[in-house]
């Protein structure tokens, strides 16, 4: 059983994962590597809520926010790649840098060399 606390979890991924994308666009190196610390916590916490947290990770690959669907897909490859790599392809036909890294993420999957549990 999921906590109260999940939707705050989700939430705050979200709002991670867009503040990541804007600082990479501004190539702001401290800025991004401070939000993907931000989301490498919350991930954990998401988890740690157990199949109601993947699931909903996993329902924010729907977003309407590229960076946030990408981020989410990213998150959520090792328990559902079926429904992530759709989304990572579509970004990945996208120019910029989210296409960029949407593919960079497809290329390790395809590769084997996937880090993110």
């Amino acid at each position: 059983m999921a906590s109260d606390k999940l939707p705050i979890l989700l939430t705050r991924f979200a709002v991670a994962a867009k503040g990541h994308c804007a600082a990479m666009e501004e190539m702001n190196a401290e800025q991004a590597g401070h939000q993907a610390l931000v989301i490498a916590r919350l991930f954990e916490g998401i988890v740690r809520e157990g199949e109601a947290g993947r699931e909903g990770l996993l329902s924010l690959v729907d977003s309407d926010n590229n960076a946030v669907a990408g981020m989410a897909a990213v998150y959520s490859m090792r328990y559902c790649p079926e429904r992530c790599i759709p989304v990572l392809r579509r970004l990945a036909s996208e120019p910029g840098l989210l296409g960029f890294r949407a593919r960079m993420a497809l290329d390790k999957w395809n590769a084997g060399e996937w880090l993110i549990e």
